[in-house]
């Protein structure tokens, strides 16, 4: 699993969208607040839309808006809907899955290890790490995550 600059942009802006998620974002907001271009904005917000965490609002009032809760949404949702399942070895994959499986010694810890990541990336919440951001962008003391 690589974290690609995608899924970085990704984190960067769900993190500036949770901080307040009852507004409408426009694109440009965004990219100028998050320092991600406005063309792979658009490509990653769409994505997001697509895996039902944002949405798109059209016409002049329009932009993105959450529709999960920050609390309600993991790091793992956001890697998910960038880049895929996480993966670990590709034979952990249903895809991938070789004729060796079933005697495989190296596979059951392909597989634990791939259901250890994305527990813990289910472990941290937008919410918790909006929280944490804007507290270190105004300087105010936080607790760990």
């Amino acid at each position: 699993m690589v974290i690609n600059r995608d899924t970085d942009y990704a984190v960067r802006c769900m993190l500036f969208m949770s901080g307040n998620p009852e507004k409408t974002f426009v694109i440009g907001e965004i990219a100028r607040e998050k320092l991600i271009p406005e063309s792979f904005l658009a490509k990653i917000l769409q994505k997001l839309a697509k895996a039902g965490i944002i949405r798109s609002i059209r016409g002049a009032k329009g932009g993105f808006v959450l529709i999960k809760h920050p609390r309600d949404i993991t790091l793992l949702d956001i890697i998910e809907a960038i880049t895929g399942k996480v993966v670990i070895n590709r034979c952990s994959t249903e895809e991938g899955r070789c004729v060796l499986i079933n005697n495989c010694p190296t596979f059951p810890i392909w597989h634990e290890i791939k259901q250890m990541v994305e527990e813990r990336l289910k472990h941290y919440d937008f919410q918790t790490l909006a929280k944490k951001y804007n507290n270190s962008v105004t300087g105010k003391p936080s607790s760990g995550v």
